[in-house]
């Protein structure tokens, strides 16, 4: 039962379930804590805890270190099986790689390490929120 667990908290439509279940990890408490909101973190573990516990560690175990996705699909030998890449865009580590290229970048202090600090164009606009990230990802 926890294996078969371990899948359904990989697919779409188990990622609220997913995250209920890795805060609980972090925080040593029942998952059903997250899950369920008349729960309280002093009640004891239920046999339905336990066993989002253990398919949570088996998902740990069996995610592919190399590409994050669950071993029994990146290592699948399925003829059907195939596969596409897909770049992102990280445009504050462009900013870095930027910097790092021109002369004060090359010449850095010891101990001396860029970062970026996000600003907006237009002073007092407000930075882009997580909503806003994600409607993009839809449009």
């Amino acid at each position: 039962m926890p294996g078969f667990l371990a899948e359904v908290l990989t697919w779409p439509s188990s990622y609220a379930s997913a995250l209920a279940v890795e805060t609980a990890m972090k925080l040593h408490m029942p998952p059903s804590v997250f899950m369920f909101p008349d729960r309280q973190p002093t009640e004891p573990w239920t046999a339905g805890d336990k066993k989002l516990a253990l398919a949570w560690t088996i998902l740990e175990r069996e995610t592919c270190g190399q590409c994050g996705k669950p071993i029994w699909i990146c290592r699948s030998s399925n003829k059907n099986l195939l596969f596409s890449v897909r770049t992102d865009i990280c445009y504050a580590s462009a900013e870095v790689q930027k910097f790092q290229d021109t002369r004060r970048g090359k010449n850095l202090k010891k101990g001396e390490y860029p970062y970026v600090v996000p600003k907006m164009r237009h002073e007092g606009d407000p930075l882009p929120t997580r909503a806003d990230y994600l409607k993009e990802l839809d449009d």
